[in-house]
């Protein structure tokens, strides 16, 4: 409506002009002046009345075209200073026509041309000298019509065009922001599936466990004391595991380092268990907190392989650090990696789990059967690519 607005003040004010103009020059004979005054008042009166509509309502954008070119033409026959009706008819042709093709627009301009070219003839006198110059001024005019009305609807579209790739791409982000959400919660799902995995389900394991080796112990009170005392730090540690994870914490217990952490783990695996764990901890300095949670994790799942799969009396854990690599190894006497064990490699959340946490931080992993029998894990993370 605002750029409608607009167009009313242009139509006003040109007629005013071209009214001062053809009153101000009048031309002979005597009648022609007031009859181009009497066309301009005709052409305001349907402009204010029904015209206007056509910039909004295709029904009266023809009528209103045809009334353009008329006024135009028949009051150039009137007077030449009618002609000048021409600054608005193009831009108002260009406007009114509708569709997608250039095609009417130029032949309506090319019409109209053609229209005032014929008045200029007659109002000129006629003859092939006012027919020459009625020719050339509209050559120019409908030339320049044409181009700038061409260059305005282009670039008219292609203002539409690019706002209609802007709500497609606005859209696009949408549907891309909804997407990652949804994988992030789909990431974090696993993750937390995996956390629940190697904490509290091990934990209930051991709880299990323990409370199996409890009922068989008969009237030895002294293991069974100690298996109680070992149910309750071990359920204290799926408690500490559990408000951990609802609160959205480093669920690794790494406090005083990684060094004593698995230290305090294999203290705790031995009494679980009674497998004997040979240990050698070198320092390997200050790790990012991310990179000792997931040695740790590592540590975790492979002594619960240990103990589940392996059938071992013995185990070793090392961690050392060489050329900027640590390292981490578990390995046991056991029965080695067989064909079941070997296909629970690629399911669940055991040492695929692990193999995930260690590629997130520019790790490797390793599973080996030992030539004299047994497993061998190996867990290596390069700290300068976890780092950078």
């Amino acid at each position: 409506m605002n750029r409608n607005r607009w167009w009313h003040v242009s139509v006003t004010g040109a007629l005013l002009v071209v009214g001062v103009l053809v009153a101000s020059t009048p031309v002979p004979p005597a009648w022609t002046t007031p009859a181009a005054i009497a066309l301009l008042g005709a052409f305001g009166v349907f402009y204010a009345v029904a015209g206007r509509r056509g910039f909004h309502e295709q029904r009266w954008a023809t009528p209103m075209t045809v009334a353009v070119i008329v006024t135009a033409s028949a009051g150039t026959a009137l007077s030449p200073n009618m002609a000048t009706l021409q600054c608005i008819a193009f831009p108002m042709i260009w406007t009114l026509c509708p569709g997608g093709s250039l095609r009417r627009p130029i032949l309506t301009c090319v019409a109209m041309a053609v229209g005032v070219a014929a008045g200029f003839w007659i109002s000129l006198g006629g003859g092939l000298d006012a027919l020459v110059q009625g020719v050339v001024i509209e050559a120019v005019s409908v030339a320049l019509g044409i181009g700038i009305g061409v260059w305005f609807t282009t670039e008219m579209r292609a203002g539409a065009e690019n706002t209609r790739l802007l709500a497609e791409l606005t859209a696009t982000q949408g549907q891309l922001a909804a997407m990652h959400r949804e994988s992030g919660a789909s990431d974090e799902r696993e993750r937390l599936a995996r956390e629940l995995h190697d904490t509290i389900a091990q934990n209930l394991t051991s709880l299990v466990m323990l409370a199996q080796r409890g009922q068989n112990r008969g009237t030895d009170e002294a293991g069974m004391r100690d298996d109680f005392e070992l149910i309750e730090q071990v359920a204290r540690d799926a408690l500490t595991e559990a408000r951990a994870l609802v609160a959205a914490t480093a669920t690794v217990p790494v406090d005083g380092g990684l060094t004593s952490a698995l230290a305090r783990l294999v203290t705790t695996f031995e009494r679980e268990t009674r497998i004997e764990i040979e240990t050698s901890l070198e320092e390997v300095g200050a790790l990012p907190r991310e990179l000792e949670v997931v040695l740790l994790r590592c540590a975790q799942e492979a002594l619960a392989n240990v103990r589940k799969h392996s059938g071992a009396s013995r185990a070793r854990l090392t961690l050392g650090r060489e050329a900027g690599a640590v390292t981490l190894t578990v390995g046991d006497d056991g029965i080695g990696i067989g064909t079941d064990h070997a296909a629970s490699v690629h399911s669940g959340f055991g040492l695929e789990g692990m193999r995930q946490r260690l590629t997130l931080v520019g790790g490797t992993l390793r599973v080996a059967s030992l030539a004299g029998g047994g497993t061998e894990l190996v867990a290596t993370i390069h700290q300068g690519e976890a780092t950078a």
